[in-house]
């Protein structure tokens, strides 16, 4: 597997800005803004506020927001289909 070419990492570094300052807004998986969700508190700030504590992320912290938030993404899928799949058979 290739690496990606340098030109491609700005772009793909603002894609992924854009995609987790949706994040700020609400949680993907449940539309709303749960108590167990470490952005909880931030969601409850004004936008402006929230905005510059995310502008004030490394990269570094970007990757681990992104990660933390597949990984719980893919928790929370799994947990529905899973208790859809018990209505279904009940």
């Amino acid at each position: 597997m290739n690496a990606p070419a340098a030109t491609d990492l700005p772009q793909k570094q603002e894609a992924l800005r854009t995609n987790l300052l949706c994040l700020l807004e609400t949680c993907p998986a449940e539309l709303c803004n749960p108590g167990d969700c470490p952005l909880y508190a931030l969601r409850n700030l004004k936008y402006s506020e929230r905005l510059e504590w995310f502008n004030a992320l490394s990269e570094a912290d970007l990757a681990y927001l992104a990660a933390y938030h597949a990984v719980c993404f893919e928790m929370k899928l799994a947990e529905h289909l899973l208790a859809e799949n018990w209505h279904a058979t009940s």
